[in-house]
């Protein structure tokens, strides 16, 4: 699979994280638990590092994972935590950092996206950005006093310009072919992502370590 070519959403999302993983590691090779990602993709970013992906949901209800504390160096949930009920969200939060030795990170679109996202949503039927509405976007304030609740440090970084997002979700719904979606995808990965994390953002990523 060529990197380039995937959704420009989920590109932007793997890519800034990426970075930042091969930032924390220097030499080390890292094993890291991929939450929630659907697939493997995350990997293609990530060659040198062990990446395991882990799809089943992470609920108070069912026990967390079923992994010990810092069992792996890093967890990671992209773009998976406004999926995930607001009451619930406290304890997913707690597990990733439970199990991780280096460090978690969370990318989540953020409540100041709402409205756009609802305009996209109304123009496209996306199931997911459906579910986005369902649940709520996180509020970055109440994710942040979460993360100092648990005794993590963290550092805040925003990634895809709002407006583009817009413009990229809306341009790509509307093209049927899945060859032209990827080679509209490739051009603005290779081209415009450089340009992409800044503010206002739609979404933002989080790195958090312990304290």
């Amino acid at each position: 699979m060529d990197k380039y070519k995937i959704w420009f959403d989920r590109y932007q999302r793997f890519k800034a994280t990426a970075d930042l993983i091969e930032d924390l590691a220097g030499p080390q090779s890292l094993s890291i638990l991929d939450v929630g990602s659907l697939g493997n993709a995350f990997a293609l970013f990530l060659p040198r590092h062990q990446l395991k992906p882990w799809n089943d949901l992470v609920l108070s209800s069912t026990g967390g994972l079923p992994l010990p504390d810092k069992g792996v160096d890093v967890a990671v949930a992209l773009d998976v935590l406004e999926h995930v009920p607001s009451p619930e969200r406290p304890f997913f939060i707690g597990e990733l950092a439970r199990i991780s030795k280096l460090a978690s990170v969370f990318a989540f679109p953020i409540a100041s996206a709402a409205s756009v996202e609802e305009f996209v949503l109304r123009l496209t039927g996306s199931k997911w950005l459906a579910e986005h509405k369902e649940h709520g976007l996180p509020d970055p304030g109440e994710i942040e006093a979460i993360f100092k609740r648990l005794g993590l440090t963290f550092s805040r970084y925003p990634n895809a310009s709002l407006a583009s997002w817009m413009s990229m979700m809306l341009l790509v719904h509307g093209v049927q072919d899945e060859n032209l979606r990827g080679e509209i995808s490739l051009f603005f990965n290779q081209n415009f992502y450089c340009l992409e994390n800044r503010e206002p953002g739609y979404r933002y990523i989080y790195l958090c370590r312990p304290a």
